[in-house]
């Protein structure tokens, strides 16, 4: 996986295999609800995804859970039950209700911005785009827009 930063920078890492949906639901989660301040924001504010990668006592002092915004570890959350319900290929109908017991033991808001709607146009674009990666020749690219 590569990024390139709006100034033109890039950090890349080695896709790992069935983990490029962890990537693509942040994607399609932190676009869908306008985050910036996310995985692919981090990114584009210059962190590099191998930072990501680093057992936690030993990435950046920015990355420790305890300063992340929020939305970042709401959507770390999020994308966690829309991988659950992918590989079972089950409806996420119950991602709602089961999000909330989940936020609140780790005293996160819930989101307003996660609407019924959003949530399915976001299991949409989820799908769509990993239909769109399923069928990608060995070394094709799976280009995405993502802008803070």
């Amino acid at each position: 996986m590569t990024c390139t930063r709006e100034n033109g920078t890039c950090t890349y890492s080695a896709l790992y295999p069935n983990l490029e949906i962890h990537d693509i639901a942040h994607f399609v989660v932190e676009k869908e609800l306008g985050y910036a301040d996310a995985f692919y924001g981090l990114l584009a504010q210059g962190h590099a995804i191998s930072d990501f990668q680093l057992p936690r006592k030993e990435r950046p002092e920015a990355l420790h859970p305890t300063n992340l915004a929020s939305e970042a570890l709401v959507t770390e959350h999020i994308v966690n039950l829309l991988q659950t319900y992918y590989a079972r290929s089950e409806s996420n109908t119950e991602i709602m209700t089961q999000l909330k017991p989940i936020l609140e033991e780790h005293r996160l808001p819930y989101p307003s911005e996660l609407t019924p709607d959003k949530l399915v146009r976001i299991t949409r674009d989820l799908q769509r785009l990993m239909t769109k990666w399923e069928v990608l020749p060995s070394g094709g690219e799976l280009e995405l827009m993502f802008e803070v």
